[in-house]
């Protein structure tokens, strides 16, 4: 056997037993969790009074949230926890049932910035068989791109310049899952980087300026057509000291 194929061989190792070890322990990789900031069970009837539902039909029943999207709102069902609580990196965990979802968006927000149409900064998303992490500071909901995108007197060729501007803004990955299973989910946002896990296997990875946004401050969920979630939790986050080490193994697992 060649020195190359032994290096080669055990890279592959180190890897595969990495990759088995955190989907045993399910540890955050990217931060170290600190301070609980919210938790839910909802273990009651009712969204209130820990969530301030928005657009949409929410309603909880044994735990579980159920979120429909209103054909006469034109927007997806969305909901955000209340009151709102001030951070900048974070660790959140949750369970969802993707069912007859378009998507399930973990929101991150700062209802006093201006620059961004509704504060949006930065959101995990899931979808059938993808998911996908975005920088919305400074890609589709920064302020002149949202009004270029909306305004029906632009033409196609200026909205495909703002699209192709900012496809750096956000990052998909091919990530299959059953939707009739309940899956957890943990979303990571530590500095300018995101990670995303999904069965304590990483299923996405970001790095982008607007996820470094000093002042967030709103945390919900957007769902489209039909989905749930359950048992949510998000505690204030710091720099994981193994993150430099395991990160180039990480991410050179995703699929795009």
């Amino acid at each position: 056997m060649t020195r190359r194929i032994r290096a080669a061989l055990l890279c592959l190792f180190t890897l595969v037993t990495f990759q088995q070890s955190f989907a045993a322990e399910g540890e955050p990789l990217l931060g170290k969790p600190g301070k609980l900031l919210f938790e839910d069970d909802f273990s009651r009837s009712a969204m209130s009074p820990k969530w301030k539902p928005g657009k949409g039909v929410w309603e909880i029943k044994d735990g579980i949230v159920t979120a429909t999207e209103k054909a006469e709102d034109k927007h997806a069902a969305y909901a955000y926890i209340s009151p709102n609580v001030p951070y900048k990196d974070i660790i959140a965990e949750y369970s969802f049932k993707f069912g007859h979802a378009t998507k399930i968006h973990f929101m991150m927000e700062d209802n006093k910035y201006k620059g961004a149409h509704a504060g949006h900064i930065i959101r995990a998303s899931i979808f059938s068989n993808q998911v996908e992490l975005a920088d919305m500071k400074f890609g589709n909901m920064k302020l002149e791109n949202f009004e270029k995108l909306n305004d029906p007197k632009a033409s196609a060729e200026e909205k495909k310049a703002v699209r192709d501007k900012i496809k750096d803004k956000a990052a998909a990955f091919k990530f299959p899952f059953d939707p009739n299973e309940w899956h957890q989910a943990r979303v990571e946002v530590v500095g300018d980087e995101m990670l995303l896990s999904i069965d304590g296997k990483v299923a996405a990875y970001f790095k982008s300026e607007g996820v470094d946004h000093p002042t967030k401050n709103m945390i919900g969920f957007t769902i489209g057509n039909q989905g749930q979630v359950r048992s949510l939790k998000v505690w204030q986050a710091s720099p994981s000291p193994s993150w430099a080490s395991h990160k180039s193994q990480v991410v050179a697992e995703l699929k795009k």
